[in-house]
């Protein structure tokens, strides 16, 4: 039951990532290759909820992605690389980079927020 409503709760993160996605491809083309680049290299942040070292996966609070049109939500990401999760925990704050590779939502980016303050 529990796998049931996680596999729905990802099924429906990839269709509004998708439907999101097909908008902001149907807006003008129009000189803005400049704008586009440096919105993808903007990193995003957000809160880890959960880590799967095991599949490399993390579900993430994350704020408005903006190189995907995508609003703040939380939501399950593949991770790039294994290794990328080394030294993260539930609870950390982050900022990442997320592409999308075929179907997939992968975070080729991601480091640990430092907290200022304390």
């Amino acid at each position: 039951m529990k796998l049931t409503k996680i596999s729905m709760v990802i099924v429906l993160a990839a269709l509004a990532a998708l439907a999101m996605q097909s908008a902001a491809a149907q807006e003008t083309h129009s000189h803005q290759h400049k704008s586009e680049e440096a919105a993808s290299d903007e990193m995003t942040t957000a809160t880890i909820r959960k880590l799967d070292i095991e599949y490399g996966k993390i579900t993430l609070k994350h704020q408005t992605i903006k190189n995907l049109g995508m609003p703040p939500m939380t939501m399950v990401f593949q991770i790039e690389d294994k290794t990328m999760l080394e030294g993260l925990a539930e609870g950390d704050s982050v900022r990442f980079k997320v592409e999308k590779k075929g179907t997939a939502l992968v975070i080729t980016t991601i480091e640990k927020m430092q907290h200022s303050g304390h």
